[in-house]
């Protein structure tokens, strides 16, 4: 989708793509409104998860999995708030580094104590950079896209597999499958059905257009799956090393790792 022409306290967009919000509608100092303040899902609960992981001695893979979420979430709001390519960037680039983090705490749930994969690492790593490297050189964002969701494919097939081999908090991956699982759903509608969508909340919603906001909604949901993930590998690798994890509930709504015996996770 083509950048609209439509300016405000951030000028001109310079982003490769636009999204289906109006650009500036609700104020002059954030080009898109709602899927900017959505991005609160990805910050908030990462700053909470990255505090427990150093008070409770986590593994440092999931220090870096919540700070990649916690620096997605801070790319996507600037993205979103003024549109500007070099924002873009920090949006996009930083989801195939924490998918690569990802990936690699899954892969080394059951792995001994200390111990550091090298080889994997040096693959996860090549493949950042030479994404990294084509999208800088192309700025197609359908590379992105199809990068982006190759990693994502693996990380389902891993975490498929650490599902069939431990019982244990089984309902927080198929919570995070079906969030983000949904989420990607919105964000096809949004991007395949916008135009359809903007009549909708233009003529016929009135005030209650930003509820069919549906980008706003994949940050939500894809938030939402991307830090359970997290959580559940997290909990996962705890019960390996033998510790005593607890999952808690804040107001008895939104899950949170705790490690009740103080042991260090690496």
């Amino acid at each position: 989708m083509a950048p609209r022409i439509a300016s405000g306290f951030w000028g001109i967009p310079t982003a490769t793509i636009d999204w289906c919000e109006e650009n500036y509608s609700v104020t002059t100092y954030i080009a898109e409104f709602w899927n900017t303040i959505s991005n609160f899902i990805f910050i908030i609960p990462s700053v909470a998860a990255l505090y427990f992981a150093f008070i409770d001695h986590m593994d440092d893979r999931y220090k870096w999995c919540n700070g990649s979420v916690l620096t997605v979430g801070l790319g996507s709001w600037c993205f979103h708030m003024t549109l500007l390519y070099s924002m873009q960037l920090l949006d996009e680039l930083p989801m195939i580094y924490g998918s690569a983090f990802l990936i690699y705490s899954h892969l080394e749930v059951e792995k001994p104590r200390n111990h550091e994969n090298i080889p994997l690492k040096i693959i996860l790593t090549l493949y950042c950079l030479f994404v990294t490297i084509v999208y800088l050189l192309t700025k197609h964002v359908l590379f992105f896209q199809l990068s982006y969701g190759f990693v994502v494919v693996s990380m389902s097939v891993v975490c498929c597999n650490n599902f069939r081999k431990y019982r244990e908090a089984r309902n927080i991956f198929i919570v995070a499958t079906v969030t983000y699982a949904s989420g990607f759903l919105l964000w096809e509608i949004d991007q395949n059905f916008c135009g359809g969508l903007k009549l909708w909340r233009s003529e016929v919603l009135g005030p209650f257009a930003p509820i069919f906001e549906l980008h706003a909604w994949w940050h939500l949901l894809a938030g939402t799956g991307t830090y359970l993930s997290v959580l559940y590998s997290a909990y996962l690798r705890s019960l390996v090393l033998g510790n005593k994890p607890e999952i808690k509930y804040w107001k008895k709504v939104w899950p949170y790792i705790r490690i009740t015996n103080g042991k260090a996770m690496t």
